[in-house]
């Protein structure tokens, strides 16, 4: 997967963005913050940090047979109330837009690999996504230095980072997976999810970027999903903090 962080971090605090459109003056476009280990999530004591992974804090129970689940069932979208959230001065009223258009988006992308259930058998897993933050963008200024032509040499640099957009807005959010009937954790993420950084078609609204990073981290969570099923065994590799592949003992009884 593409990773949104190295290299975007030293672009970043700020990026300098001079629009003529504004009389040649200089603008200073605050980049998007990492997600944090939020404390008040209830994988929280078990999140470690990913060097290398646009899911930036994950677990994975190493004993887990993602293969076996074939249904899903997915809680309401909690709203983070802890001190640590990122929501800045984003308003109650659009926390609640944002959990409902992620109550709306996820079914839809979980769908597509799980059959939705509203009752738990063993191969049944349970969702829990709780939003954790929300930055808003910049509507005029995004669209201008998407267009303009020294926007789009910043936001190509951007994009080469794995950053977002100039003046782009993010959803922060974490979700939780557990096996449905004994409510076990078998996999949980932390994120900020935005647009494409070239994308200008998220640039008018103050919430759009937002909800294109929904879509986007919705779509991931499902391919993150299919690549552990196909796993016949998963691992933490302590060495760097991320989560990747281990080489399973039945592979060299026949297996390729």
């Amino acid at each position: 997967m593409k990773n949104k962080y190295r290299g975007y971090r030293d672009l970043c605090r700020y990026t300098l963005i001079v629009l003529g459109a504004f009389g040649g003056s200089a603008v200073l476009v605050g980049c998007t913050d990492d997600p944090r280990k939020y404390q008040n999530l209830q994988s929280s004591p078990q999140l470690s940090l990913q060097k290398s992974s646009e899911f930036k804090w994950q677990y994975l129970d190493p004993d887990a047979d993602f293969s076996k689940y074939k249904s899903a069932m997915i809680d309401p979208v909690e709203i983070y109330r802890g001190s640590d959230a990122q929501f800045g001065s984003t308003s109650k009223n659009d926390r609640v837009y944002m959990a409902n258009y992620i109550d709306k988006t996820f079914p839809k992308e979980i769908g597509k690999k799980y059959t939705l259930v509203h009752s738990a058998d063993s191969r049944t897993l349970r969702f829990h996504v709780t939003l954790t933050g929300v930055k808003k963008s910049i509507p005029v200024l995004s669209t201008i230095s998407h267009i303009s032509s020294v926007g789009l040499v910043t936001n190509a640099g951007m994009q080469a980072a794995g950053g977002n957009g100039t003046a782009y807005g993010a959803v922060y959010y974490a979700v939780e997976v557990y096996d449905a009937q004994t409510s076990r954790l078998l996999y949980a993420q932390v994120t900020v999810q935005t647009p494409d950084a070239l994308d200008p078609t998220v640039s008018f609204g103050y919430l759009d970027a937002a909800r294109e990073g929904v879509r986007i981290g919705a779509h991931h969570l499902v391919q993150k999903l299919e690549k552990l099923s196909k796993q016949e065994h998963t691992t933490i590799v302590e060495k760097t903090g991320d989560i990747g592949e281990a080489k399973g003992a039945r592979r060299g009884q026949g297996g390729a």
